[in-house]
C-alpha cells in the first residue's frame, strides 16, 4: 500500500498550498482516497497525489482558492423602555462592559441621539459622533471611541433623530458606518430613545433582539407593553427580553417580569424571555457622580454582580450561529420602504 503521507508530504510532491488541497478535500472528498486517522494524527494514502494532480488539472488555467468565509455581523441588542428613567442607558453601557470582559468585542451605540448621554456615563469625551459621519468626509473608525475595559463608544448627536425628519441621504449614510460597525465587533448595544416614536421602532425592528427595561412603576409596565403592542401591529417578530432595574428585592422584580411576560402572551402572542434584574443600589449614583460604569467603578457591589449574571444569561442564550445579515442595512430597507410609501401617499 506504500507510507501514509502527511498534510506536508502532500504539499511537498503536489507542489500546491495547503488551502487549495483541503479546498479539493472538501469538494471532491468522494474522488479522494480515504483519509486514514492513526495516533490522533490525519494521514493520506499515496495515491491521493495522483488524484490531487488530476483535479489540479482539470482546473489548469482557473485559479481556483477556497471559498471565502461568510461574511459575519455582530448580534445587536436593542435596549429600549417605552419611557425615560429606567436606567436603560446605564444598564447598555454596564452590560456591554460585562460582554467585553467575557472575550465579546462589543460597541455601545447612543440612538438616544436627541438627549446623548452614553458618553458622559462612560467618562469618555467623543472626538466625533454621528452627526458628524453624516456631515464630515471623516472614516466610520473615527466615530468610535475607546471606553471602560476596551468597549467602543459611539456618540449620538441632536439633530439626527427622530428618523422621521431625517433626509433619507443622511439616513443611509448613517446606517452604512452603523453596518460597517457590525463587522468590527461580536455585539452591538442600541441605546434606543425613551417613547415609541417610529425612529425607535424602526431601530427595534431591525434588531436581532430586543431587551425591555422596565421599573417596579405600573407607568413603566404599562408604557413598555404599549411600545410592544405598537411594534406587534407592524409585524414585529425579534425575540424579546424583559429586564427588571431598580428592584427592591427579587421579589418584587419577579413579579414586575411575570406580569409583563403574561400580558405580552396573552393578549399580543408575544413569549417574553426574564434575563434577571438589577437591585436598586446606591452604588450605581456613585458611579454616575464619578462618569464610570459602576460595573467598573463598585465591581462588587449588587447592581454589578446582578448586570454579571444578565449578560451570562444573554451569552448563553444567544445563537452561536453567524450572523450573515446587517441589522442596520434592514433598518435602512424599513426607511426607504418607509420614504417610498410617503413620496406615493403624497402623489395620490
Amino acid at each position: 500500500m506504500g507510507e501514509l503521507l502527511t498534510i506536508d508530504d502532500l504539499v511537498r510532491e503536489t507542489g500546491l498550498e495547503e488551502s487549495l488541497i483541503r479546498f479539493y478535500e472538501s469538494e471532491y472528498a468522494a474522488r479522494l482516497p480515504a483519509a486514514v486517522e492513526r495516533g490522533g494524527a490525519v494521514l493520506f494514502r499515496p495515491e491521493t497525489v495522483t488524484v490531487l494532480r488530476q483535479l489540479h488539472a482539470r482546473h489548469a488555467g482557473t485559479e481556483i482558492e477556497a471559498p471565502p468565509e461568510r461574511e459575519r455581523f455582530a448580534r445587536v441588542i436593542a435596549v429600549t423602555s417605552g419611557k425615560g428613567g429606567v436606567g436603560k442607558s446605564n444598564i447598555a453601557l454596564n452590560l456591554a462592559v460585562e460582554f467585553q470582559r467575557r472575550g465579546h468585542m462589543a460597541l455601545v451605540v447612543d440612538a438616544d441621539l436627541g438627549m446623548a448621554n452614553i458618553h458622559l456615563l462612560a467618562g469618555v469625551q467623543p472626538v466625533n459622533t454621528l452627526n458628524d459621519y453624516v456631515t464630515r468626509d471623516i472614516a466610520a473608525s473615527e466615530v468610535i471611541t475607546d471606553g471602560p475595559e476596551g468597549v467602543g463608544i459611539v456618540a449620538g448627536a441632536s439633530g439626527i433623530l427622530p428618523m422621521a425628519d431625517a433626509g433619507l441621504a443622511a439616513r443611509r449614510r448613517m446606517l452604512e458606518v452603523l453596518a460597517d460597525m457590525e463587522r468590527a465587533a461580536d455585539i452591538v448595544m442600541v441605546d434606543t430613545a425613551a417613547g415609541m416614536g417610529a425612529g425607535v421602532r424602526d431601530f427595534l425592528r431591525a434588531a436581532d433582539e430586543v431587551i425591555f427595561v422596565l421599573t417596579p412603576e405600573l407607568t413603566s409596565l404599562a408604557d413598555a407593553y404599549g411600545l410592544l403592542k405598537a411594534l406587534r401591529r407592524e409585524g414585529f417578530k425579534a425575540p424579546c427580553h424583559v429586564l427588571v432595574n431598580m428592584a427592591a428585592s427579587l421579589r418584587q422584580a419577579a413579579g414586575v417580569a411575570v406580569r409583563f411576560a403574561q400580558c405580552a402572551e396573552q393578549f399580543l402572542a408575544v413569549k417574553i424571555n426574564n434575563i434577571g434584574y438589577v437591585l436598586k443600589d446606591s452604588a450605581v449614583s456613585a458611579a454616575l457622580a464619578a462618569r464610570r460604569p459602576y460595573t467598573v467603578n463598585a465591581p462588587k457591589a449588587k447592581a454589578s454582580r446582578n448586570t454579571a449574571n444578565i449578560a451570562a444569561a444573554l451569552l448563553r442564550g444567544g445563537d452561536s450561529a453567524q450572523r450573515t445579515s446587517s441589522a442596520f442595512s434592514r433598518y435602512l430597507r424599513l426607511v426607504a420602504e418607509a420614504a417610498r410609501a410617503a413620496n406615493g401617499h403624497t402623489h395620490e
